[in-house]
């Protein structure tokens, strides 16, 4: 049986979230899992996996990390993590290069440091593993797919992410160098920080001043699910819409026709937890794993959308 127990220390410190109970006999590892926040769907799909993945691992107890979206915060975690002397640290990094020092901290305490989803801007042999997706491909991909939908004129409203996380610089990096091939392309860009609300506002302002807009390219599904919404509430049709993530938000808005397209970014659960088995257990391992970002879109969202 998996038990979840939230603990709640000083004022502005992480809140740690146990799964599995607490360490017994069957206790042989212990993984703590720090990710920038823990509300976010695709962070919630994360965690459901690594919860599903720790049920079938008696041995492993796991310990999640909530950074609330605050890089102080979450290095907060982070250091409670190597205090508690876990076996190893999975973390995505709410910025990264704030996130740095976490590395350095791992090191001196002789815990291995496996990084997913979000790269963290320190030399690599300061950690043990990366696991992700070539962010800077998939800005590619989301280019050319609105640019075959929209021709090689006409503006594009970009609606970032939270402004320095590795994801957010390599999808903005991907998608304007591409759009930058067509010169009568121009690209809009507004701050949606991956959330629902604040693209809903951004989006309320990019259309107050690019009323003739013809596609959105949003970094993640929420944010593209936020601009389909100010898109319908002004009766304006016709506008290509695509997100990023491709879990169960971006799969029900390329279904209802709301997003033109969604890229799919796994949660990299279980797979980080697998590699950092692999690495407790001093298994040769790669570097840099990069998990496959396809398109998803009407004509295939049966294949991704089940």
């Amino acid at each position: 049986m998996t038990i979840l127990t939230k603990t709640a220390f000083f004022a502005g410190a992480a809140a740690l979230v146990l799964v599995v109970p607490p360490a017994s006999a069957q206790t042989k590892v212990q993984i703590g899992i720090a990710q920038p926040n823990v509300e976010h769907p695709y962070r919630v799909g994360g965690i459901e996996n690594a919860k599903a993945w720790g049920a079938k691992n008696p041995n492993v107890q796991l310990t999640i990390v909530d950074g609330r979206r605050d890089s102080a915060v979450q290095l907060s975690g982070i250091e409670d993590l190597v205090t508690r002397r876990v076996s190893a640290i999975v973390m995505s990094p709410n910025d990264s290069k704030a996130l740095a020092p976490a590395a350095d901290a791992a090191a001196r305490a002789g815990i291995p440091l496996i990084v997913f989803d979000r790269a963290l801007d320190v030399p690599a042999d300061k950690y043990a593993a990366f696991i992700g997706a070539d962010n800077i491909e998939m800005g590619r991909v989301a280019a050319r797919f609105i640019i075959e939908k929209i021709g090689t004129t006409g503006k594009i409203i970009q609606l970032e992410g939270t402004p320095g996380a590795s994801a957010t610089v390599d999808r903005k990096k991907g998608f304007e160098e591409e759009v930058a091939k067509h010169a009568g392309l121009r690209v809009v860009s507004y701050v949606g920080h991956y959330r629902l609300q604040e693209a809903v506002a951004a989006m309320e302002d990019a259309l107050t001043a690019h009323r003739d807009a013809k596609g959105v390219y949003a970094h993640n599904d929420t944010m593209a699910m936020g601009a389909a919404k100010v898109l319908d509430e002004r009766k304006i049709t016709g506008v290509v819409v695509t997100g990023m993530d491709g879990g169960k938000e971006g799969c029900e808005g390329v279904v209802s026709g709301k997003l033109t397209g969604s890229i799919y970014y796994p949660t990299m659960f279980p797979e980080a937890l697998e590699l950092t088995m692999k690495v407790l257990n001093k298994e040769k391992v790669e570097k840099s794993t990069f998990v496959q970002t396809p398109m998803i879109s009407k004509a295939n969202q049966s294949t991704y959308c089940k």
